[in-house]
């Protein structure tokens, strides 16, 4: 790694809190624009509009909107003044912004000097995903290690080209990497990549960075006790990530993640995986020929975090299963009930830039009121989701998909309803596809549904709480979404408070 002695420490940081502030007002500004002006500008929990034809995308914008804005104006009016300019040189594993101390944001952050956090992103979308994370998830932590797909430098920090060691045999006639030469064509054209996220090779060309973000994280730290790979569309709980962490042996093998299948048991890599330095050290240490090894395996597989479990399995290292701790979902999304309740959240994955925003905003309003205990998934609940379930939504849709009801085809006559054909169900089942109301009575007559959609010819069940999404009609098919209060009501009654988190691991 290389670190900057030209700079004093503590101006080179400022330095690049205030890029970032600048690549973030950016953000805000063409946000602004699109939403309309400041009236875009709300809570999205406190305000979120009323149900109704013609005002959808208000209701999208509170939800997906966060309040970026007070959080840089607060961070702007506390930054020291400086004329120093910045080194081309730029360093390898980051430090945050002394600038963030001085505001008292990181009094009492837990203690991560032995977790090195990694974040994986691409070119074509780092400016949009990045820059809030220096402002939240990264401000307080000690260290940190960026990888992308093209070497680059934003707000001083230095995004590493986790390809740049593929070997040509590899990239040669090989359409995964036509991206990725067009990328190196466009840094050298001082051209904006941004202009090429929608080709399609993004996904093909992701799976390479894993083996090799892995061995470069190594090398750059390998007296780490834990390293903590997420992606930048995932948000962190720091607190609940350390007390997850402080139970276990880093010198023992583990390797932690949420569980997704497919010819291997493998840690979901936009969720977040979690490796000790024992596990470190046998698959990657021991190993450094792993890369060569495995490359060209990657290209015949879609994933490669999957590629990430099965190096780990040749040296005897199994995933442990964290979910729901470790997690796929973000607040609008998450399955509400018996498994995401008094269970402590560490990561949420697929969130927006001010998604992100919104639930650090929640973190430091309950440390603010002097919380403690670990933030659980009915935190959330009740924070993002339960003032925002109506007994209906329009043009909305509540994700609910535990059964689908639609009459089968003559292709899929074998389709199944839980278990069932549509011959053997109820006559209300058959019925619910006809309309809303008949959704609903379907709703009501499983004594499980907590909520239920509707659009066109096709009902949905869930038996989980879910605020979902706007959903705009399709053709003349509207979505409509509604929840079942008494069964809810009766449920959060049940429940109670949570008078112990529940870990699972």
């Amino acid at each position: 790694m290389s670190i900057s002695s030209l700079i004093p420490s503590s101006s080179r940081r400022d330095v690049v809190i205030i890029a970032t502030l600048i690549c973030l007002l950016t953000i805000i500004i063409s946000f602004r624009s699109f939403f309309g002006g400041p009236s875009g500008w709300r809570n999205p929990i406190e305000d979120l509009p009323s149900v109704g034809s013609g005002n959808t995308a208000a209701q999208e914008n509170a939800i997906t909107s966060s309040i970026l804005a007070e959080s840089i104006s607060n961070t702007i009016s506390n930054l020291p003044s400086t004329t120093e300019t910045v080194s081309s040189e730029t360093q390898s594993i980051a430090t945050p912004s002394s600038a963030s101390a001085a505001q008292g944001l990181c009094d009492g952050f837990p203690d991560t000097k032995d977790i090195l956090v990694v974040v994986k992103t691409g070119a074509t979308e780092a400016y949009d995903k990045l820059p809030i994370h220096f402002l939240t998830t990264l401000l307080c932590v000690d260290e940190y290690l960026l990888f992308s797909d093209m070497d680059q430098v934003m707000a001083g920090q230095h995004l590493i080209d986790s390809l740049d060691q593929v070997s040509e045999d590899i990239m040669q006639d090989n359409a995964d990497f036509d991206l990725y030469r067009q990328l190196q064509q466009y840094k050298k054209l001082r051209e904006d990549p941004r202009e090429l996220k929608d080709g399609g090779n993004g996904w093909n060309l992701d799976k390479y960075k894993f083996l090799h973000m892995l061995l470069k994280t190594y090398r750059a730290k390998p007296n780490a006790l834990w390293y903590v790979f997420i992606e930048a569309d995932t948000a962190l709980i720091w607190e609940n990530l350390v007390e997850f962490l402080h139970k276990r042996d880093p010198k023992k093998p583990h390797y932690f993640g949420s569980p997704t299948y497919l010819n291997i048991e493998f840690a979901h890599g936009g969720s977040g995986y979690f490796i000790s330095q024992a596990a470190m050290k046998k698959a990657v240490g021991e190993h450094p020929e792993i890369a060569d090894k495995y490359d060209k395996k990657v290209s015949e597989i879609c994933c490669g975090d999957a590629m990430v479990a099965q190096v780990l399995l040749d040296v005897d290292i199994t995933l442990t299963k964290s979910w729901p701790h470790i997690n796929g979902e973000k607040p609008s999304t998450l399955p509400y009930g018996e498994n995401h309740w008094c269970q402590p959240v560490i990561t949420m994955h697929h969130l927006t830039a001010q998604e992100v925003s919104a639930v650090w905003n929640f973190e430091q309003e309950r440390k603010a009121k002097g919380i403690k205990e670990p933030l659980l998934f009915v935190d959330l609940f009740r924070h993002f989701v339960n003032s925002n379930l109506l007994p209906e939504r329009t043009d909305w849709d509540n994700l609910s998909d535990d059964i689908t009801y639609d009459p089968p085809t003559d292709t899929d006559s074998e389709q199944s309803y839980n278990g069932r054909t549509w011959a053997e169900l109820g006559d209300v089942e058959r019925a619910s596809p006809d309309s809303f109301e008949n959704c609903k009575k379907a709703c009501e007559a499983d004594g499980e549904c907590m909520q239920f959609r509707h659009w066109e010819k096709h009902c949905g069940i869930s038996r989980s709480i879910r605020l979902g999404k706007s959903k705009q009609p399709e053709g003349d098919a509207k979505w409509r979404s509604g929840w079942n209060f008494a069964r809810i009501g009766k449920f959060k009654a049940e429940k109670g408070n949570c008078t112990e988190p529940v870990w699972v691991v």
